[in-house]
């Protein structure tokens, strides 16, 4: 790989991470939230989880996982309860300040989706590819560079 092709590797991580950023930014903190708060209230929105696989979604380590929650919980949004069969494990559920505002997220993000279910279906599975093709260079880089 040439130098000018991996500064280009670079340049659109950041492009991405950028506009993903513009677009989304305004719609968390018009919550008071970050994008990785929203997110984890969003998937709570669905179904009660446990820090592990708030760990998992976030792609974090645990312990970060569980200050992000301690965090929510402080703020009012969610609640930890300790599993009756496992003391070890949390489990985490919206409190109705919690689902209120994933309810609002949610709505705004609606928006979004309308837009791109607008777009011809060949649009759309391009689209898709090429989320999951980045998601997967992802996913192999890191595996190849655990450690490093």
């Amino acid at each position: 790989m040439h130098e000018e092709e991996q500064i280009c590797v670079f340049e659109r991580f950041q492009t991405l991470k950028a506009k993903a950023s513009r677009l989304l930014d305004p719609v968390v903190q018009s919550e008071g939230l970050t994008l990785l708060q929203a997110c984890v209230l969003c998937h709570l929105y669905r179904q009660d989880a446990a820090v592990g696989d708030i760990s998992e979604l976030a792609v974090m380590d645990q312990a970060n996982a569980s200050s992000l929650c301690k965090k929510l919980e402080r703020e009012g949004f969610l609640t930890r309860t300790r599993q009756a069969s496992d003391r070890r494990v949390v489990i985490l559920s919206l409190t109705p300040k919690g689902r209120e505002a994933a309810e609002r997220l949610q709505a705004r993000l609606n928006h979004y989706m309308e837009l791109l279910n607008a777009l011809p279906t060949d649009a759309k599975e391009e689209l898709n590819r090429g989320f999951q093709a980045a998601n997967q260079m992802l996913d192999y880089l890191f595996e190849q560079t655990k450690g490093d």
